[in-house]
Formats: structure tokens, C-alpha cells, sequence
């Protein structure tokens, strides 16, 4: 008997891995050009390496709900492909691109509201102005990023990432010839700084939307499913059900990512130097970050077509499968970032004070990490399941309702004692990851097994 449960396990994780491990190549590619830009910026100044994170903070928080908004679509894509209805999987793609064109004007809104934002915000005239530049370009990202979220959640529901992994891994490599170009002002271009960092990002941008048009339409699995013919109007029914599932996600996510947005809004009048060191802590964390996000991604794909197919039991032993490997990867992760902490700061930037700031801020990057995983994972499985509601709750009573005022007050106040600054926020993070594993887990072992018993009485 321990050698067949072996063997499932092993078979299981040889699926999952196969379908995470593209996934995760996709993800750390996109959030590579993050950390590109955040390096480039760094060999320029410390107000540059300040701008582009405060900046960057913003747009992350609105394409993190533009995100969660489109990421809807793939359970609803994954139950109509799982039974067999390809018709209503064209029929639920068309929908997701006529949702892209609101929540594109939405986007660009935010991001006026947020160059509005860095306006107030007690920083050097120098940095806002570098910011302010820098978000400029966001304006077209923007308005694209919904569709490109569109046709993405599309492909990932049916389970085809190989467009997710080859056109990021492509944008990863332009972004950083493009990067290399306008912010350091190489290959004939203008030196522009952070600045330059926001116009590689769109140009990349229309690279990633034109590649998805003419995939959706040429590649030999959704040329089969005539994404573009008998193009249905828009549907109030079928965007409602998109959203009904959307804005949870979207909000669960802010919920935690928001979080980390947040925390340089609340440290720039700290100083360049904090704020950079925290530009590079959290962004190479975020690069880590990518593979728990790639486990959960496909387990969320790998539960829907479990559930579509009727089999519950599958979806569980799946979910069993990913919290032990993204554990163990977690640890993996947490010994690279203590080890090699001094190494990256002297990487990301040549001040001597900020090196030594995030050199500390990997060690709480280290314990996030291991709790972060799990919470991501069980976060990933409840959306398979489309269960939503429920863990957005527990995503903000963890970071917001907990882990805020205590982060808030360890920072800036002196109601513990000496205002810890920086390193404030981030034991708050530590908390908030901590709280939410534990009751997101919860959640999904109360769920899962419900929907073992339901099957079970039919």
C-alpha cells in the first residue's frame, strides 16, 4: 500500500509540476522585467531606484485588480473544456474581451488618480518628478492589460500554457534590451532613468497583446475552436458570472499583494535609501514568490477540470500533492535568500546604506516566504473550486484587520517603543502571511472534503 501511494503521489506531482513548471517560467519572466526595471533604475541614483518602486507600488496595486478581475474567466473556461462544451468556451473568451474594454477605462483612471497620489506623498521634488514620468507610459499599459488578461486566462483555463511561458520568456528578454536602452541611454537612445523603464514596459506590452491576437488565431488547438467566428454580443449574464468570481479574486488578492504595495506609500518620507533597500527586498522576493504563484496557479487550473469531470477526489489528492511541494520549496527558498542577502543588495545598488538595509529585510523575506507559500497555494485550490467569498474575508481580517495596525505601529508610532521604520511593516507582513495560511488551509480542507460527501450522496 506505501509503495502504491507513492507511486500516485509521484504521478500526481509529475502532472502538476508539469503544467506548474511552465507556468512558473512565464511568471518569474514577467516579474523579472519588474526586477530589471528596479535594477536598472538602482545603477542610476537612489531617487531613481525610489521613483520607479513608488511608482511601481501604484500600478501593481491597480493591475493586481485587473488581475483578479480577468482571472475569473479560467475556472469558468476550465469547467466548459473539462465536460466537452468548446462552443461555450468561445462563447465565455468572447465575453472576457467585451469586460476588457470597461475595466481598461477603469485602469487608466486609477492610474491618473495615482500620478495624483504621488503628488502628496512627502517625497523630493526630484523623486516625484522621476515618478511622475514614469507612470506617464502606464496609460497604455492600462488600457491593453485587460485584454491581454483576457485571451491569458483563456489559454491557462484550458490548461495551454505554452503561450503564457514562450511570449513572457520572449517580453523578459526585450524588456531588458529594451530597459538597457532607455534608462541607461545605450544604442544611440537618450538616457532617460526610470522613465525609460515605463516605455520599455509598454512597448512590451503591445508585443504580449499582438502575440496573444495571432496565437488565439493560428495555433492548432484554439484554431479548432474558432475563438474570433460568430463573435456573440455582449452577455449581462455571462460578464455578471466572470465577475461574480472576478471581483472576490481581485479583491483577495489586493487583500495581501495591496498590502505590499502599500508599505513605500507609507515609508517615503523615510528617506531614497529605505526606500530602495525595500525596492529590492521585495522585489527579488516577489521573483521567489512566482514559484509558490506557479504551483497555485495550476492547481487552480488542474481542481476546475476536476471538478468539470465529476471527480472530487482527484481535485483533493492534487491540492495534498502541492502543499507538500511548495513546503519544501519554501524552505529551498528561505536558505537562498539568508545565504546569498548580501550578495543581492550589493547587486541591486552600489550605496553602501541601502545594501545594508535590505541585506536585513531578507531575513524577514526568509520567514515570509515559508508561511507565503502555503496560503498562496490553498488560495489557489479555493478559486479551482470557485469558492471566493469566504477566503477574501479571511485575506483581509489577516493582513488588514491584524497585520496592519500592528505593522503600522512597530513602524511609525512609538506605542512598543522606538518606531522600527521599515522593518516594522515587514514583520507585519510576516503576521499577515502567517494568519492567512491558516485559516485559507482551513478553508480548503472544509470545502474539499464537502465536495467529496456531495459527490458521494448523488
Amino acid at each position: 500500500m506505501p509503495a502504491n501511494k507513492n507511486s500516485t503521489f509521484l504521478k500526481n506531482a509529475a502532472q502538476l509540476w508539469a503544467l506548474a513548471g511552465p507556468l512558473i517560467l512565464g511568471q518569474i519572466a514577467v516579474v523579472g522585467m519588474t526586477v530589471t526595471d528596479i535594477y536598472m533604475a538602482g545603477q542610476v541614483s537612489a531617487d531613481d531606484l525610489a521613483a520607479v518602486q513608488l511608482g511601481g507600488s501604484i500600478w501593481s496595486m491597480i493591475n493586481l485588480l485587473v488581475i483578479g478581475i480577468m482571472i475569473g474567466n479560467s475556472p469558468l473556461i476550465g469547467n466548459h473544456w473539462g465536460a466537452g462544451n468548446h462552443h461555450l468556451v468561445r462563447f465565455q473568451f468572447q465575453q472576457s474581451l467585451w469586460l476588457a474594454l470597461p475595466v481598461g477605462v477603469i485602469a487608466v483612471a486609477a492610474i491618473v488618480g495615482g500620478i495624483a497620489i504621488l503628488g502628496i506623498l512627502d517625497i523630493p521634488d526630484r523623486v516625484y518628478d522621476i515618478g511622475r514620468r514614469y507612470m506617464i507610459p502606464f496609460l497604455f499599459t492600462g488600457a491593453v492589460f485587460p485584454a491581454f488578461f483576457a485571451f491569458r486566462s483563456a489559454f491557462e483555463g484550458m490548461g495551454d500554457i505554452r503561450p503564457v511561458m514562450i511570449f513572457n520568456g520572449a517580453a523578459f528578454f526585450l524588456n531588458i534590451l529594451l530597459d538597457y536602452a532607455l534608462v541607461l541611454g545605450k544604442f544611440g537612445f537618450p538616457a532617460m532613468g526610470g522613465e525609460g523603464a515605463a516605455w520599455a514596459t509598454a512597448t512590451v506590452m503591445a508585443f504580449l497583446m499582438i502575440c496573444m491576437v495571432i496565437y488565439a488565431q493560428r495555433s492548432h488547438t484554439m484554431r479548432a475552436l474558432q475563438l474570433y467566428s460568430e463573435f456573440a454580443r455582449a452577455n449581462a449574464a455571462a460578464i455578471i458570472n466572470i465577475l461574480r468570481l472576478g471581483i472576490p479574486i481581485s479583491l483577495n488578492i489586493a487583500a495581501e499583494i495591496g498590502f505590499f504595495a502599500a508599505i513605500p506609500l507609507f515609508i517615503a518620507h523615510l528617506g531614497s535609501d529605505v526606500v530602495g533597500a525595500h525596492a529590492i527586498a521585495i522585489n527579488i522576493d516577489s521573483l521567489a514568490y512566482m514559484v509558490p504563484l506557479g504551483v497555485a496557479q495550476a492547481l487552480t487550473i488542474k481542481v476546475a477540470l476536476a471538478e468539470g469531470a465529476g471527480d472530487p477526489k482527484l481535485a483533493r489528492r492534487y491540492c495534498l500533492v502541492g502543499f507538500k511541494m511548495v513546503f519544501l520549496l519554501g524552505l529551498l527558498m528561505a536558505v537562498l535568500k539568508i545565504t546569498l542577502r548580501e550578495d543581492l543588495a550589493r547587486l541591486f545598488s552600489p550605496d553602501p546604506n541601502v545594501q545594508a538595509i535590505a541585506a536585513n529585510l531578507f531575513l524577514f523575506a526568509a520567514l515570509l516566504g515559508s508561511m507565503d507559500c502555503l496560503q498562496m497555494l490553498a488560495s489557489g485550490a479555493l478559486r479551482g473550486y470557485k469558492d471566493v467569498r469566504l477566503p477574501l474575508l479571511i485575506q483581509v481580517i489577516a493582513f488588514w484587520g491584524i497585520a496592519f495596525p500592528v505593522a503600522y505601529s512597530l513602524a511609525l508610532t512609538d506605542l512598543w517603543g522606538e518606531p522600527l521604520g521599515v522593518y516594522g511593516f515587514w514583520v507585519g507582513t510576516v503576521i499577515g502571511a502567517g494568519s492567512a495560511a491558516i485559516g485559507l488551509i482551513t478553508r480548503w480542507n472544509i470545502v474539499s472534503k464537502a465536495k467529496i460527501r456531495a459527490m458521494a450522496n448523488l
